[in-house]
């Protein structure tokens, strides 16, 4: 069976012939020790990975050094790991957001690694459009701080200015559908670290709940399995998350005190579930022997019925060695495949 066919029974909560997997990120540095390639497509291959995430693509250029600005005119600092810090946010006064134009969705570069992708693999590989639910547009777009202080004080204009995001992020989702057939978008938006929820449950509901429905349900009327990913502790949106429509579940977060046996008792019926093998710990600290043991936990867990795909609980960043992440894979080829051998 081909990674892009497993990838879509797991999300289906069918059973493949193995367990699949694929990473939100590779970092370059531990993709180049591990197969000579900076090109993440290139990556993806050489690992035999079942899929690959690709976001929309926006022109950057340097400003100097230390520093660059994208289509969104937003300005990042590079971090020496795959994703760089933000520095500068284009709208300064929620209040006048309408003044701000947003980059044209159906540039005629703005797919291109995807159409790279799905031109290399076919249906050899899952291709995942990694778009937005909301809220990571509106951290970009305002600013860490400024985006929680203004879901609190300005919330109308925070729910108009997202309101034009999930639309937005619905126009790119429609595009790549009706061009290329994409069947699986995911959504990296975080809400949320170990302790909790970034703001009261209530504010979530009353200002960002509405819009997270319209944009899942925008996603499912366009014909995708959806993926939400969000780290941290998040017990009190899951359900509300399922009821939206969401396929799959994203990273089962260890530092959240998240277990994978106990949530696929709860939500295995319900959704995929993604994860969890951790890069904070034996991924990064480990020996190859730990991960492996760690990888046999959680396809224990996790695989039994379908339903599941392995990866780390977040991204395969600069900190994994690559020696671990190897053990992971290797291991998942050696014990992941159905019927499950312990």
């Amino acid at each position: 069976m081909q990674g892009k066919a497993r990838i879509l029974r797991a999300l289906r909560r069918e059973m493949p012939d193995a367990v699949p997997t694929f990473e939100w990120f590779i970092d370059t540095a531990v993709g180049r020790a591990m197969t000579d390639s900076d090109d993440p497509l290139d990556i993806a291959e050489r690992l035999d990975l079942d899929g690959v995430n690709i976001r929309p693509d926006y022109r950057k250029e340097f400003q100097d050094d230390n520093t660059l600005v994208d289509e969104w005119q937003i300005r990042r600092q590079p971090t020496g790991d795959c994703l760089p810090a933000l520095l500068d946010s284009p709208i300064l006064d929620i209040t006048r957001h309408t003044r701000y134009q947003f980059p044209d969705p159906a540039a005629a570069h703005r797919f291109g690694t995807l159409e790279r992708a799905l031109d290399r693999y076919g249906d050899g590989r899952a291709v995942v459009l990694n778009l937005r639910d909301g809220f990571s547009d509106m951290r970009d777009l305002l600013g860490y701080e400024e985006a929680l202080m203004a879901l609190l004080l300005e919330p109308r204009a925070f729910s108009e200015l997202l309101d034009r995001v999930v639309e937005y992020n619905l126009q790119l989702a429609a595009a790549a559908r009706q061009r290329y057939g994409i069947e699986i978008v995911a959504t990296t938006d975080d809400v949320a670290n170990a302790t909790g929820l970034l703001m009261r449950s209530e504010t979530y509901f009353d200002v960002i709940a509405p819009h997270f429905r319209r944009v899942m349900q925008g996603y499912k009327e366009l014909g995708y399995l959806c993926i939400k990913h969000c780290d941290g502790k998040v017990d009190a949106l899951i359900d509300f998350w399922i009821e939206c429509g969401i396929d799959a579940l994203d990273p089962i977060d260890p530092s959240a005190g998240y277990a994978m046996a106990e949530m696929k008792r709860k939500y295995g019926d319900k959704i995929c579930l993604k994860g969890n093998v951790d890069c904070t710990g034996a991924l990064c600290t480990g020996t190859p022997d730990e991960v492996v043991q760690e990888v046999r936990q959680c396809l224990r867990a996790g695989a039994p019925g379908g339903g599941f795909i392995l990866s780390s609980s977040n991204t395969i960043h600069r900190g994994v060695r690559p020696e671990n992440y190897r053990a992971m894979l290797q291991a998942l080829r050696e014990y992941g495949r159905y019927p499950l051998s312990d």
